[in-house]
């Protein structure tokens, strides 16, 4: 609609094919204190795409590198605290085993896999307990008894809003995604309402109106210090617009201390909903 902008538009009539893709999640199980040294404190935890494999930690710096295969990992320059990040490892070479090493560290992860592959989708939960604003990922992947050599990527850390709560939705193309969330009391938490009398609040809101910005992320927290209200809260994503994407894949990570998290992929598809309050699909209804 000529002249109308996302901030001046409150509702209309969704314009919108949202395609749900297929989801991983995992279990909410307590977890223990990370020491400083651990790979834990940058990457959280790994897994393929479809949860099916899960990454172990293991006590020991990582193998060095040799015959394996040589990967190429397509990764975002830059990366939130408390999200997750989404990457396709391919190599000509077939693999059954990758690492995933920070620069430092004195143990790592490993994801074995059932079957060799060339190609494999993995998901990287960065830390809430992130100490640095760049650090340094390597990525190998061989078979049981070698790796081939790292690929080496240094990654900016954006310093969003963590607490007892934390949402928030990343994606791969210069789309307006937007994350909503309603909380205990009713109040949907979005771009044009940021802030909940509960304190809750949005901190983050990328590509607004097209306008392309960088991260391509947005974030909801309830932060430290504040009373989080009980109850039921529903979190939905909304494609407000494509912004000349013919797809878009995102990804959305909910966190509550103490707790793994739990994260849902999909694709989004169609021009997009230019649409505010009430707006997106659901992807997830959680109590805390």
């Amino acid at each position: 609609m000529p002249g109308m902008t996302r901030r001046t538009l409150t509702r209309l009539a969704p314009a919108l094919l949202f395609a749900l893709g297929s989801f991983g999640c995992i279990d909410w199980k307590r977890t223990t204190a990370v020491p400083e040294e651990s790979v834990r404190r940058f990457i959280s935890l790994v897994q393929t795409q479809d949860g099916a494999q899960t990454a172990v930690l293991r006590s020991s710096v990582a193998p060095a590198p040799g015959s394996g295969a040589t990967i190429t990992a397509v990764l975002p320059s830059q990366v939130l605290r408390g999200g997750t990040v989404q990457t396709t490892i391919t190599s000509a070479t077939p693999f059954s085993r990758a690492i995933f090493n920070v620069t430092g560290n004195t143990d790592h992860w490993e994801l074995t896999l059932p079957a060799p592959v060339t190609s494999v989708t993995v998901l990287m939960v960065i830390s809430v307990e992130m100490p640095k604003t760049v650090f340094n990922l390597q990525i190998a992947a061989g078979g049981a008894s070698s790796v081939g050599q790292y690929q080496s990527s240094d990654l900016g850390v954006i310093f969003v809003g963590t607490g007892e709560i934390q949402t928030n939705v990343t994606w791969d193309t210069r789309a307006d995604v937007d994350l909503h969330l309603i909380d205990p009391s009713g109040k949907e938490i979005y771009y044009a309402s940021r802030n909940s009398p509960t304190g809750g609040q949005l901190d983050l809101d990328s590509n607004a109106g097209c306008g392309s910005d960088g991260p391509r992320a947005e974030n909801i927290f309830w932060g430290d210090g504040i009373v989080v209200p009980r109850g039921e809260y529903i979190l939905r994503v909304d494609y407000w617009s494509s912004c000349g994407a013919p797809r878009t894949n995102y990804v959305v990570t909910i966190n509550l201390r103490g707790l793994p998290p739990k994260i849902f992929t999909g694709t989004l598809e169609g021009t997009g909903s230019h649409a505010g309050a009430g707006a997106g699909r659901t992807i997830a209804i959680f109590e805390y």
